[in-house]
């Protein structure tokens, strides 16, 4: 091991006060800490410590200094509320550009963010633990989970062995292995949680519960993360519950001996093939009750026995679990099995946000499936045969080019090494204004059915020898093409149907649906994000109908003078994420 690997961690400490490195100095030995001293430490064996103020950084001028003097800082430890003269405080971004100035006491209560951006802007990926809680930053009215490498320190933060092992947790998880990049996460907030506590649980041995609306990529989550960072050397073995006949279900899973049952043969089930790796259990909410009890004895005892046999088999395999629907309501309906669904641990599951949720990675997503489309099979074929008939260099990868960004995906090529796939303007709008109820599924069949049919276009006028070289460089992809495809691409709600986090229920439950206007409203942590939902779905409605007329939209939002409101109009419309077509 190098002298670099055995090194005990860096941490910086950030606090106005004294508090943390008193803590840390008496009983936080076993690291070393960023200091602005010359001396070699540590602090707590030096002369000099009474009355130094070296010992750590006390606003963001000195936490700047720190981060350059000390390259090999492994965590900071930064304070909330800095009660700090108002000319040693950085500023806090806002989310509301029209919001008034925010009061110096604000400023203070809040100044721990503000010198987390200006962290973020010179080291993007250094682990923060924020020694504060997530109650305590709703009550301010601020959040920092779009953040996926801080942490929040909560109640351990009063105390030092609870706050050592959080340390220890965040070190662990910034050495968590890297994986395969056939999973798209996106730059979206929700998947930065979603990838955090992934990276987490799969080094684990716990069950794990993935829950997510259907087409969400519940099952990629599993097998392109979960599995390919626990680092287990056995095989990754789904079984989808819900394509099974129910009397079968037991069989498969847990294995059978000869006699069991007519026709039954000695067969060892899945959780054997899985041994040493990873098993996951789609639509785990289908199962029976009888199946259920049989699945909770195999999670307490690890061991599992045959139908039709006796003897109990050690197993050893990391069990995930994917659902779309509301197992907390089916524990109460009598459904499910509560203690089997406290065992499948539903206080560190997962869940998989609705693309509609996401729309800022609708970009990633479309670049991953433009190239994954033609990187090998039959749709390789077609490329290739294009690239012959239209004179271009064999080799080409696909690369989707968006309007007003550069191509995107093929692995970063140069221009001159890719084919690229532009989506203009109105067809990228056309895609952003569309709901995708099939979520990602149905994103990535859209996307690569607009491309092959493009393509193919493409490919007959190549075979007519009418494109010159330079334009057959580019495939464009017709806003009509997209349009037709949303149109046809799934099924609506029901009439009468309101969607919620268990799918869709009954029109007593309500009498709208997406003719009415009215988006699907999913569940949220806090009221204001519920309305957040709301207020986005009504300027993407107005904005529709007014055809970007944001004068028009003030008129019907806002009291008095149209023409002055529209401005405000628009930065909302641009604070909710929303993108201006022209």
């Amino acid at each position: 091991m190098s002298a670099a690997a055995r090194r005990p961690p860096k941490v910086l400490l950030v606090d106005d006060g004294e508090r943390y490195v008193e803590l840390a100095h008496a009983l936080l030995r076993d690291y070393t800490y960023a200091t602005r001293c010359e001396l070699p430490g540590p602090c707590w064996t030096c002369a000099r410590r009474p009355g130094c103020t070296l010992t750590h950084a006390h606003d963001w001028g000195e936490t700047e200094q720190a981060l350059a003097r000390h390259r090999d800082i492994d965590v900071v430890l930064l304070d909330m509320h800095f009660e700090l003269p108002e000319e040693r405080l950085v500023r806090t971004g806002s989310d509301d550009a029209t919001a008034a100035e925010p009061t110096l006491a604000r400023r203070r209560a809040l100044q721990g963010l503000a010198i987390l951006a200006r962290i973020r802007a010179l080291r993007p990926a250094l682990p923060v633990i924020l020694m504060t809680s997530t109650e305590e930053l709703r009550l301010r009215g601020a959040d920092a989970a779009a953040d996926e490498y801080v942490t929040l320190a909560g109640a351990d933060g009063f105390d030092a062995r609870a706050l050592g092992l959080l340390v220890e947790r965040v070190l662990a998880r910034a050495t968590v292995p890297a994986f395969g990049s056939d999973y798209e996460f996106g730059q979206s907030p929700a998947m930065a949680r979603l990838r955090r506590d992934a990276l987490t649980l799969a080094r684990t041995s716990l069950p794990v519960l993935i829950t997510g609306e259907p087409g969400t990529g519940k099952s990629a989550l599993a097998e392109q993360v979960l599995h390919a960072v626990s680092g287990r050397s056995g095989p990754f073995v789904t079984v989808d519950v819900s394509a099974l006949p129910e009397g079968l279900v037991g069989a498969e899973l847990f294995g059978s001996a000869r006699g069991a049952f007519s026709g039954a043969v000695d067969r060892a089930g899945r959780f054997e093939a899985a041994q040493g790796g990873t098993l996951l259990l789609d639509e785990v909410g289908n199962l029976s009750l009888e199946v259920q009890r049989m699945l909770l004895m195999v999670l307490q005892e690890r061991r599992v026995t045959r139908l039709g046999e006796h003897h109990a088999r050690p197993v050893d395999v990391k069990v995930l679990a994917a659902t779309n629907v509301d197992l907390r309501e089916a524990v109460r309906q009598g459904r499910f099995r509560a203690d089997l669904y406290a065992r499948l641990n539903p206080a560190a599951g997962l869940t998989v946000p609705p693309l509609r949720e996401r729309r800022e990675d609708l970009p990633a997503l479309i670049a991953r499936t433009v190239y994954e489309t033609f990187a090998q099979g039959p749709d390789a074929a077609l490329l290739t045969s294009y690239l012959r008939a239209a004179g271009l260099p064999p080799g080409l990868r696909a690369r989707a080019r968006l309007a007003g960004e550069k191509g995107l995906g093929a692995e970063r090529d140069e221009p001159k090494q890719a084919l690229d796939f532009a989506f203009s303007e109105s067809a990228l709008a056309a895609l952003e204004r569309h709901g995708f109820p099939g979520n990602v599924r149905e994103l990535r069949l859209l996307v690569a059915n607009a491309c092959l049919l493009s393509l193919s276009d493409a490919l007959t006028a190549a075979d007519a020898g009418r494109a010159s070289a330079g334009e057959a460089r580019t495939v464009p992809i017709p806003e009509r093409l997209v349009d037709e495809l949303i149109a046809k691409s799934w099924l609506p709600p029901a009439r009468g149907a309101v969607r919620g986090s268990g799918g869709v229920a009954d029109a007593s439950a309500g009498e709208r649906d997406e003719h009415d206007g009215w988006p699907p409203v999913t569940p949220r942590d806090q009221p204001r994000d519920v309305a957040r939902d709301l207020e986005r779905h009504l300027y993407e409605r107005l904005y529709a109908e007014t055809d970007g007329d944001f004068e028009a939209m003030a008129a019907q939002l806002l009291r008095g003078d149209a023409r002055e409101n529209a401005r405000r109009v628009q930065l909302r419309f641009n604070q909710l994420g929303l993108r201006v077509r022209s």
